[in-house]
């Protein structure tokens, strides 16, 4: 059984609560965009000891077994050498202030991007945790995709799950996919450690073959 867990977005109707669901292709995607929003994250000791334990691969493939379309996971390994300090050091050279729309677009009014943003998560039932994650955050971007993935699991209606399905294409296309690769692009040109050379070829690989794959449903 599968239910998702956000950290940047929160429910705000109690009835529209967590449920569990039978894991198919379709929480395989949901719960890939967990981990990877959880990796984007800014880095703690925990992320640092899954870094070194080789739990952010083990999640990984854990996630997207059931995918229904490839995902080569591989490996990450933790030079010896790094330390929690360093590493935190590395998110912030690679990433500066965070992972995030406006700043990665260079929007003059992070405001107005997040206005926007907030009415979309608020269309579908959901509340930005101002005290924890902005709304243009990665891991929040992550959080509405993995939430539009389970409702679209959960609901029993045909129409209800085209509904999420195209909310889940024109997100990717207006948000995630409108400013993640030039992300990805930058970083990887400053030469990222191996740990976040991992997680940015998963993000940019994944986040292209999910806007395939739901393109193709909805077109069929």
């Amino acid at each position: 059984m599968f239910t998702y867990s956000l950290t940047g977005l929160e429910i705000k109707s109690a009835a529209d609560g967590p449920e569990e669901v039978e894991e198919n292709e379709t929480t395989a995607r949901s719960a890939v965009y967990q981990v990877l929003g959880a990796f984007f994250s800014a880095p703690d000791r925990d992320h640092f000891d899954r870094a070194g334990q080789g739990l952010w691969t083990k999640e990984l493939t854990e996630a997207a077994s059931l995918l229904p379309f490839p995902l080569e996971v591989g490996e990450l390994t933790l030079a010896s050498d790094v330390d929690p300090e360093s590493y935190s050091a590395e998110y912030a050279r690679l990433f500066g202030a965070g992972c995030s729309e406006a700043l990665q677009i260079g929007a003059e009014d992070r405001d107005d991007v997040e206005a926007k943003l907030r009415r979309e998560y608020e269309y579908f039932g959901l509340a930005v945790s101002t005290d924890r994650r902005a709304a243009d955050d990665l891991c929040t971007e992550c959080d509405f995709m993995q939430y539009l993935a389970f409702r679209e699991a959960a609901t029993g209606s045909d129409r209800l799950r085209a509904s999420y399905r195209k909310a889940q294409r024109d997100f990717l296309e207006r948000h995630l996919l409108s400013w993640v690769p030039d992300m990805v692009a930058a970083a990887t040109a400053l030469g990222p450690n191996a740990v976040y050379s991992w997680g940015l070829d998963r993000l940019d690989t994944f986040l292209r073959s999910d806007l395939d794959y739901v393109t193709a449903q909805l077109d069929g």
